[in-house]
């Protein structure tokens, strides 16, 4: 019983450190699944580094993945300025619409 319930603890100690990783993973290639035609899918994971990089602390990443996604789960296509205002650290208008 000791056993499944370590195995268990590990289990869910792993999913719980690899999930940032995973929304990362899913919204990045949203991004480029959804952007317009000709954009180069390096420039966007570029862009969502850096804009990773400028939130502090893990758990805004996260939280900032999550509004992307949700914005995205939205749009068929992105626009340009659609993918340029999600990829902006300073902007949040296209959250708002």
């Amino acid at each position: 019983m000791a056993t499944i319930v370590t195995f268990l603890l590990i289990l869910y100690g792993t999913a719980k450190y690899n999930a940032p990783f995973l929304v990362e993973y899913v919204v990045e290639k949203t991004l480029i699944q959804k952007a317009p035609a000709g954009t180069d899918p390096a420039e966007i994971q570029e862009s969502l580094q850096k804009l990773l990089a400028e939130v502090p602390s893990r758990k805004e990443r996260l939280e900032r993945l999550f509004l992307i996604s949700s914005y995205l789960e939205k749009v068929q296509e992105l626009s340009p300025q659609a993918l340029a205002e999600l990829l902006d650290v300073e902007s949040t208008d296209i959250f708002i619409r």
